[in-house]
């Protein structure tokens, strides 16, 4: 099997896992949410937060091995000279970073007893940093898609639903440090979701090459690309 294509499998296991993640730590309440709702959520979801911590580390490999594949199709796209191929790494590597570190702060929560002091406090922290998160991961979306529609490496309708994601974020990001009720957490969310989709189709596309170049080169835009390089 190619590289291009275990990286392809590599992205829809990173999704499966999020995705498994999500379900085991279900929805927590914002930081705003009256204290008891805090603690009872804590106490009912022990087990899943616990997971989501050894889930979600598991799951960076698999989408670090994804990255390897996209930064090879990014660099092609800049021609050797990675400038937004730089810019996308450094924004996932950020957006994971602080990802993973507010779920060990919430694995963190799932070992305390009830009631712990300082406990709303870490769970307050822990909502902050995947909020910041959505910094880092906005700047991953926009980087590599910026370079997608200037190079064509991937279809308008994907770029535009990266672009999408990436806006999300931002505003889930700035909606997260002004106010702590659960509005920033549905537009994460929404972010998120979109995030995982534009990744699964990515994905397909390093699994079929062929295919995509193909549907790229009878696009109109190449076409009329190509028709004006036959003119000079």
């Amino acid at each position: 099997m190619s590289q291009a294509r275990t990286a392809a499998l590599a992205g829809a296991l990173y999704v499966a896992l999020d995705i498994v993640v999500g379900v085991t730590a279900g929805a927590p309440p914002p930081p705003a949410a009256p204290e008891g709702e805090i603690v009872t959520y804590l106490a009912d979801h022990r087990a899943g937060l616990a997971a989501g911590l050894w889930l979600f580390g598991l799951a960076t490999l698999p989408l670090l091995w994804w990255f390897g594949s996209l930064w090879d199709l990014m660099i092609r796209a800049e021609e050797g000279a990675p400038r937004l191929a730089v810019v996308s790494l450094a924004g996932l590597l950020l957006g994971g970073t602080m990802s993973l570190g507010s779920a060990a702060a919430m694995a963190t929560l799932a070992l305390l007893p009830p009631n712990t002091g300082g406990a709303l406090a870490l769970y307050a922290f822990a909502a902050m940093s995947l909020s910041a998160a959505g910094f880092g991961l906005a700047a991953h979306l926009i980087a590599t898609n910026v370079l997608a529609a200037r190079s064509r490496m991937l279809p308008r309708w994907l770029v535009a639903t990266g672009l999408v994601s990436a806006a999300a974020f931002l505003i889930s990001a700035v909606l997260g440090a002004l106010t702590a009720d659960a509005i920033s957490n549905t537009v994460s969310l929404v972010g998120f979701v979109l995030w995982l989709a534009w990744i699964l189709d990515v994905s397909y596309r390093m699994y079929n090459p062929a295919q995509h170049a193909q549907q790229i080169s009878e696009s109109p835009a190449a076409s009329g690309t190509l028709s004006s390089e036959r003119r000079r």
